[in-house]
């Protein structure tokens, strides 16, 4: 089963695909319907970049949450 990583707003997401374009592992597809948020094609091959947030045009209105695995989220103490 795949982690879905990447969660768009529906209602902020105006469908412009520059998160298409920077993906750097080609996750991402552009929506057969115009003005839709874009297609995850591959969940599991997501580098967890953050690329899709921060070129993204809406981004001070949140268009995309994005959410890294409970296991990378760890910080080191020193």
């Amino acid at each position: 089963m795949a982690f879905k990583t990447i969660y768009f707003n529906e209602d902020v997401c105006t469908g412009c695909n520059t998160c298409v374009d920077v993906c750097m592992c080609d996750k991402l597809a552009p929506n057969p319907e115009q003005g839709k948020p874009p297609v995850e094609l591959y969940p599991d091959e997501c580098w967890f970049c953050g690329c899709c947030v921060t070129h993204c045009p809406q981004g001070e209105k949140r268009a995309i949450e994005f959410i890294t695995p409970f296991p990378m989220r760890g910080a080191f103490k020193m």
